[in-house]
């Protein structure tokens, strides 16, 4: 928040306060992500990127947590993308 030039100030309330927030955001999406996930002993980034995906209201979360992608898929996607666009 500091490094934006549009605020001159921030108060040390304010700082915390959007700390004690994100803390308590990141705790809530664990913890969702956690209950929607299949492995009960784990949390994995693949559960968080499928509730991140799935839910509307996590859609700004979107281009951070991705779903991820193999290499091996990503190139034939490529390949078939560039098939279609051949024909």
């Amino acid at each position: 928040m500091k490094s934006s030039p549009e605020v001159s100030s921030i108060s040390q309330e304010a700082l915390h306060l959007t700390g004690k927030a994100t803390e308590l955001f990141i705790q809530a999406l664990a913890r969702f992500s956690y209950q929607q996930g299949e492995d009960k002993s784990a949390l994995n980034y693949r559960d968080l990127a499928e509730v991140v995906n799935s839910e509307e209201t996590l859609q700004f979360l979107h281009d951070i947590v991705p779903h991820k992608v193999k290499a091996k898929d990503y190139l034939k996607m490529l390949r078939d993308a560039d098939a279609s666009e051949e024909q």
